[in-house]
């Protein structure tokens, strides 16, 4: 099987393209044909700006997953729903499937909901063969968040926040396949953490050997550094719009 995991949505995009960078994550996973959206970022117009330029169109995917109900990570599906001419497999938390009551609400606007076969998050799901959406991991402060696994050569992790750290959901993951994680694509929350919780997860993720870090998002320009610091300049690769990781 062939395996490509595209940034679609985040605050910086490549140089010299027309991506456009923006609040938010969202990542296209690509299976063996089957094409996976992990999340839809924050602004659909730039979501589907984004997609346009990738060459990708709405009816393309086959599958649309969103990791947690947070507006940075879901906002972007409604205008996603709205450009289907058929409705697509949505996995995610019940409350990404409200139907929006007021401008500011998080929900969705209740003509596009047909168009999303609502499938609620509760346990470990095969998405499409070879990629899974795990179940729901609540944090001690309450935050419950989902991730994404791709079982390709290299056993990755497709991250939309990580607000726990990476500890936990890698020793669940490497004990569920009898593999070892050895990618971790997408978010880890570090922006407003100090250093020391950087260089922390950098000895996490090179405990647990994962050799391929592709970051972007709430990781922020400070806990990129805190990472490299430990791991070394080249040991942590930007994620920017527009950059491709096989595993």
């Amino acid at each position: 099987m062939t395996f490509k995991i595209t940034s679609v949505y985040d605050e910086g995009a490549l140089e010299r393209t027309q991506l456009i960078g923006a609040k938010g994550f969202s990542a296209l996973v690509e299976a063996d044909g089957k094409k996976v959206l992990v999340d839809t970022g924050m602004r659909g117009r730039y979501l589907m700006h984004n997609l346009d330029m990738l060459d990708v169109k709405a009816d393309d995917l086959d599958a649309v997953v969103i990791t947690q109900a947070n507006k940075e990570n879901s906002a972007g599906l409604g205008h996603l729903l709205e450009a289907r001419t058929e409705p697509v497999k949505v996995f995610a938390p019940k409350a990404v499937f409200t139907p929006r009551k007021g401008f500011l609400s998080r929900g969705l606007d209740e003509e596009v909901l047909p168009k999303a076969e609502q499938i609620e998050v509760v346990g470990w799901t095969e998405v499409v063969p070879k990629v899974h959406v795990t179940k729901p991991f609540v944090t001690t402060d309450g935050y419950s968040e989902s991730y994404v696994v791709v079982e390709a050569s290299k056993l990755t992790v497709v991250s939309g926040y990580c607000h726990g750290g990476p500890d936990f959901v890698i020793s669940e993951v490497n004990d569920r396949f009898q593999r070892k994680v050895r990618a971790f694509v997408g978010s880890v929350r570090l922006e407003k953490e100090k250093n020391t919780v950087a260089v922390a997860y950098a000895k996490c993720f090179e405990s647990y050997g994962v050799t391929d870090l592709y970051l972007n998002h709430a990781t922020g320009r400070s806990g990129m550094t805190g990472l490299r610091s430990h791991l070394g300049l080249h040991g942590v690769n930007d994620f920017y719009v527009g950059t491709v990781f096989e595993p």
